[in-house]
Formats: structure tokens, C-alpha cells, sequence
């Protein structure tokens, strides 16, 4: 089963810990949906942060010498206000793409929020 951007948002959702979730294109910085808790009257500033955040990880793997530097499965960032996730969706037009997920640190699971997310990400279709 393939889930558009409404369903995915709702099963990133249903994990336990999570506050918010978004789909953002980081080609162009714009939020194609978002779900939850997260900054909505600075939904622009917000996704032009993580796209930001998301290009500069992908040029300094580029840079890297070891291993398969050109893929980055995920970006985890720690934070005082909880776990962030950015995940690059690969394949077709979905090559631009990537889910956010804020997790809170003290009641959600890291390895499990990033293993269902992968999961999640397999069954997402812009189309």
C-alpha cells in the first residue's frame, strides 16, 4: 500500500513520542504538509531552517573519504526541546523530498522513531 503526504503525516503521528512531523521539499524549501506541534506562524523560516540543515549535511558527505558518501539515510539532531529526524526519500520526484519528525527525548524510543520511519518512507508516493 502507498500512502500519500496525508496518510504519511498520520502514521508519523501515531508513533509514540512524536510532537510533529513534515513532508518539505528541500529542493525549494517548501513544507508540502505538516502535522502536529511546530512552529506555524514561522512554517517558511522553519522548513528554510531544515532545508538548510539538510543541504549542508549532504555537501559535507559529499566531502567524505570513506565508505558511500553521496547516500545519507538520516540526520539526527539532539536537542534540548527533543530528537530530530531528517530523512531523504529516494527515487523518481521524490528524490527532493524529505519527512521531519520532532520527537520528544523523554517518552518516544530513537531507534524505534528510525527504524518505522524508514519504513514509513518505503510506502510514501507523491503520486
Amino acid at each position: 500500500m502507498m500512502l500519500g503526504i496525508g496518510k504519511c503525516l498520520d502514521h508519523l503521528m501515531a508513533l509514540h513520542g512524536v510532537l510533529g512531523a513534515s513532508i518539505i521539499d528541500y529542493a525549494s524549501g517548501s513544507t508540502l504538509g505538516a502535522a502536529g506541534r511546530g512552529p506555524a506562524s514561522h512554517q517558511e523560516s522553519y522548513s528554510a531552517g531544515v532545508t538548510t540543515m539538510m543541504h549542508t549535511t549532504m555537501k559535507a558527505a559529499a566531502l567524505a573519504t570513506v565508505g558511500n558518501p553521496a547516500h545519507v539515510e538520516q540526520i539526527v539532531i539532539t536537542a534540548g526541546n527533543g530528537f530530530h529526524l531528517l530523512h531523504p526519500l529516494a527515487g523518481g520526484t521524490q528524490t527532493r523530498m524529505m519527512l521531519y519528525v520532532w520527537l520528544d527525548r523523554g517518552i518516544g524510543n530513537l531507534a524505534v522513531t528510525q527504524r518505522r520511519v524508514n519504513s514509513i518512507a518505503a510506502q510514501f508516493s507523491v503520486n
